[in-house]
């Protein structure tokens, strides 16, 4: 009863869909649609008329998982792109013009979600009177800051924008490294097991960060980039150095 007097509001399309689909509906819900279906003494134009009209429907939500499947492939390759680029076990070099544009393309798209994610807190500081401004807006602004003038130049192969880039990095990787393990100090200290310590809704991502930032440094390290900016061995090892030395002083200051 409850199918018939539902099934009796549906179009001839509706019906013929739910008897085109046993999977989805109980047998006496399909029983219900073929006897309605029947009682109607629909034309063959008013069946076809129906037919059309549920073959268009399939083919719309075909057209609609190859576009979403399209779409998802494409993002597949371009992560997988990235990966090879920052993944240090390949057993290809990339080239350095490809190393360069996938990091520039990479860090581009993070700056400006970023952007997008904190544009309330820029617009809402930035219409404060600047008098009021504490040291806390100068490190809110100055990665934002110092992100986007790296991108900038290291995409024109500036050697300022790689020592540039390689600063944020290393200060990103320390930081996420820093954390992640004060994080796991704490929670062990609490007798909180390793296998706890994952279960639980901690900053785990911090551990990614940190291997998604060290892997970059590791990729734009590589000589045959190095060589496009002209930056040696020695100002490389010099560079990440001294960043992580600051920042390795300074959060330990903070804790």
């Amino acid at each position: 009863m409850e199918f018939n007097e539902r099934f009796k509001r549906y179009s001839n399309t509706e019906l013929l869909r739910v008897i085109d689909n046993p999977d989805s509906y109980q047998s006496k819900a399909i029983k219900v649609a073929k006897e309605l279906l029947s009682d109607r003494q629909l034309t063959e134009e008013e069946i076809k008329s129906a037919k059309e009209e549920l073959e268009m429907e399939r083919q719309k939500k075909s057209d609609e998982k190859l576009k979403k499947r399209a779409v998802e492939n494409k993002f597949r390759n371009v992560a997988k792109s990235m990966f090879d680029n920052l993944n240090p076990i390949q057993k290809e070099k990339p080239t350095s013009e490809k190393t360069i544009k996938t990091i520039s393309l990479l860090f581009g798209g993070l700056f400006l979600f970023q952007l997008y994610k904190e544009f309330g807190t820029i617009i809402s500081t930035l219409a404060d009177n600047p008098a009021e401004w504490d040291v806390s807006v100068a490190l809110f602004f100055l990665p934002l800051i110092v992100l986007s003038i790296a991108i900038i130049l290291f995409y024109k192969r500036k050697k300022s924008g790689w020592l540039l880039l390689t600063l944020f990095l290393t200060y990103s990787a320390i930081f996420e490294i820093g954390f992640f393990i004060v994080m796991f100090n704490i929670y062990s200290s609490n007798s909180i097991g390793f296998n706890g310590f994952f279960s639980q809704n901690l900053p785990i991502v911090n551990l990614f960060l940190f291997l998604f930032f060290a892997g970059t440094i590791w990729a734009i390290s590589r000589k045959n980039v190095r060589d496009v900016y002209g930056v040696s061995k020695q100002t490389m090892i010099l560079t990440i150095s001294i960043m992580a030395i600051i920042v390795g002083i300074g959060f330990r200051l903070m804790i």
